[in-house]
């Protein structure tokens, strides 16, 4: 033990002499799709001296698009880490762990783990678009998770580009507040620089391979009059949120920028205010100022609360998270000090050794450490290696203390959203919520002999994306294995992986739709299981409850009887039987969403009940429950924004009627208007190649999943 102990201390002290948690920063890199998230990475990648060239997406050789299919498509689809280092003005180096997330909506499975365990972002918006629809979805998402923020306006060397356009859409569409600390010199082609509004300095490039370093100088005097202006809306709404720099200004003492970067900190880190900073990526503007953002801004892990979770009460060293009642609140601070607790956020599955991402939250472990799994009850050991991750590239670490995010090799029962943390204290965090697939596929090999193969692909591949599921033949009416999805691109990628990753050839069925059920209304179901089991007799009871909840895509099973009929023992296996038992039922043998079940009573005899007697019980409690309530399909229901020109308003509006579209609003921007609709999944098969011809190709679209309603009379086909 006196060993053990010498060696945390050593590690603890190693750990913080390394790197200050003060200067560390997690943060992630969002946006829509194409609003240049990679190349901003490629140029921070650059800048920060992590690697001597600059790759582009066009090119398909950046750093965080390294996948086949990220290269072809020009499109990011897995979140990417990378760690840099950056020296502000202030002069004191920083450590920044950046995730690159990817923009499309089917892949969203990336950005909700990576907001989950990030301190926090950097929203990319394009300087001609402004706010779209997935980039007000993942700010959203950010803010639900209550990570602070600054906003980035790219792209402004493009033709149609306007800062002060999208900073009015910032706050009309985010309903945020904008605090612009930087504005642009020049518009469209003649952009060449900014005007750092904290110290009235201009910084302008100018073009060239390699790219020169910026110049420093006088804000020039065709801009003098705009500094002045956003200068003193951006005191003011600094002084309104902050009370020292208010404080200051009433005093009328000097607002020098030290003042106003710590009083803007605080406002970004309690999401009261969001910096906005201009550039253009691609063009190499905008980028070393936007370093400087994150390290003044954005928060370090010592700036963000304790993580909440809960821990066993009492003395108890409670191993498996199977009695509510048996666990309390807790927390840990972000300190070497406190016991070892870890979120793993991702995992990436292999045919040698799989690979788990960790953010460290507290304490500090290394290879030879154990590791408890509060959901399994299972030890872990990182025997099989520590590394700080760059893309997919791996750094062998000897340890990995509090603040760091990285990867570790050879976890065997660990899945994404568990808890790794201290045997001798334990605490499970809130894991990771995902949203439902809302289209699916059928898949089968191409030959007998890649039958097996076929399986374990998938298996592996749904381990690892949470929003992919598989249900195999044995699991459904259909005989078929059926791969389900956030939407056709996905399930695209999805089947190449198959081919690429896992060397499996397949054959794929068109895409259908995933319908879900819920209840009607109430409804009660009891049943008493009472069979001779060989010469023994097996019995049990239950007796349960089903209503319908709130919409929320979720099934939620409580116990309320007394532990003399129903104990508590059985209850968890009780309840894994009532979900997989929900995981397909009625006629049509879809999920079971936006319902309560509640176990109500039983019956148990000590000599003749057992677990598999109460599961079988459940099971068919459920089905007279359902019987009794009546069961309603349910469709999924997307959100389409479609940007068209005022002149072919009328072709889209008489598509969106063909395919029972409803249409939530419509709005100018510049030259275009923006209709948003909500769209039964069912209709939008096929849309691109629609929209594309019926307004010569000048109509852009995106959908992302809204909602499951109930299915209109005759509009529910088969699924298979």
């Amino acid at each position: 033990t006196r060993r053990s102990n010498q060696r945390g201390h050593v590690a603890k002290k190693k750990a913080q002499e390394s790197y200050p948690l003060e200067r560390v920063r997690n943060i992630g890199i969002v946006a829509h799709v194409d609003a240049g998230k990679t190349t901003t990475t490629e140029q921070i990648n650059y800048y920060t001296g992590a690697m001597h060239r600059i790759g582009t997406v066009d090119d398909g050789n950046t750093v965080t698009d390294y996948m086949a299919q990220e290269q072809e498509r020009g499109i990011t689809i897995v979140s990417a880490n990378v760690t840099v280092h950056w020296t502000p003005a202030t002069g004191v180096q920083h450590r920044i762990n950046l995730i690159d997330t990817p923009g499309h909506i089917d892949f969203t499975a990336e950005v909700e783990r990576a907001l989950r365990v990030l301190d926090g972002a950097v929203g990319v918006f394009c300087g001609v678009a402004g706010v779209q629809a997935q980039s007000s979805t993942v700010w959203r998402q950010a803010g639900t998770y209550g990570v602070p923020r600054i906003a980035y306006v790219n792209k402004l060397d493009r033709t149609g580009a306007n800062f002060y356009d999208v900073l009015t859409d910032l706050k009309e569409r985010l309903e945020m507040l904008p605090i612009p600390v930087q504005i642009p010199i020049g518009e469209e082609k003649d952009f060449n620089g900014i005007v750092d509004l904290i110290t009235q300095r201009a910084w302008t490039w100018d073009d060239g391979d390699p790219p020169p370093p910026p110049v420093e100088g006088d804000v020039p005097e065709e801009v003098q009059d705009e500094v002045a202006l956003y200068r003193e809306q951006m005191i003011e709404r600094i002084a309104e949120l902050d009370d020292e720099v208010a404080t200051a200004f009433l005093e009328e003492r000097e607002l020098t920028p030290e003042l106003l970067r710590a009083g803007l900190r605080r406002i970004t880190i309690a999401c009261k205010g969001y910096p906005v900073l201009c550039g253009s990526s691609f063009k190499h503007k905008g980028v070393q100022p936007l370093l400087d953002a994150v390290c003044h801004y954005l928060p370090a892990p010592t700036d963000r609360p304790p993580i909440e979770g809960r821990a066993p009460k009492g003395k108890g060293k409670r191993r498996k998270d199977d009695d509510q009642d048996a666990w309390e609140p807790a927390s840990r601070a972000p300190s070497l000090d406190e016991p070892f607790c870890a979120l793993a956020f991702k995992t990436v599955s292999s045919k040698t050794n799989d690979l788990t991402y960790l953010r460290i939250y507290s304490g500090t472990a290394d290879r030879s450490c154990q590791l408890l799994n509060p959901r399994t009850g299972k030890k872990e050991r990182l025997g099989g290696g520590i590394y700080r991750l760059t893309a997919n590239r791996k750094e062998p670490l000897d340890e990995a203390s509090v603040g760091d995010m990285v990867g570790v090799v050879g976890l065997r029962y660990t899945r994404t959203g568990d808890t790794l943390c201290d045997a001798q204290s334990p605490i499970l965090l809130e894991t990771i919520g995902f949203p439902f697939p809302v289209v699916s596929r059928a898949v089968e090999p191409k030959s007998t002999k890649d039958k097996d193969d076929l399986r374990l692909a998938l298996e592996r591949l749904s381990k690892d994306d949470p929003t992919l599921t598989v249900s195999f033949p044995e699991d459904n009416d259909s005989g078929q294995t059926v791969i389900s999805g956030m939407g056709e691109l996905h399930l695209e990628v999805v089947t190449r992986r198959l081919q690429d990753d896992w060397k499996v050839e397949a054959k794929v069925g068109k895409p259908r739709v995933s319908y879900k059920q819920t209840v009607a209304g109430p409804g009660k179901g009891s049943f008493v299981y009472d069979r001779e089991q060989g010469d023994k007799r097996v019995f049990a009871g239950i007796d349960l409850e089903v209503t319908p909840t709130p919409k929320a895509g979720k099934l939620s099973v409580v116990f309320a009887c007394p532990a003399d009929l129903v104990p508590a023992d059985y209850q968890l296996a009780i309840e894994d039987a009532l979900r997989a038992k929900a995981s397909g039922v009625g006629d049509w043998g879809d999920p079971l969403i936006d319902v309560q079940i509640k176990v109500v009573g039983g019956k148990y005899e000590p000599e003749l009940s057992n677990e598999a007697a109460f599961c079988a019980a459940a099971s068919f409690a459920l089905e007279k429950a359902l019987e009794d309530a009546g069961l309603i399909s349910l469709e999924p229901v997307m959100t389409l924004t479609v940007e068209t020109p005022e002149d072919m308003l009328g072709n889209v509006q008489q598509d969106l009627q063909m395919r029972r579209a409803q249409i939530l609003s419509m709005s100018p921007v510049k030259d275009r208007l923006r209709v948003v609709a909500a769209v039964p999944m069912a209709e939008t098969f096929g849309y691109s190649s629609d929209i594309r011809s019926r307004t010569g190709g000048q109509a852009d679209f995106t959908l992302e999943p809204r909602e499951y309603e109930v299915v209109p009379e005759g509009k529910r086909p088969k699924l298979f």
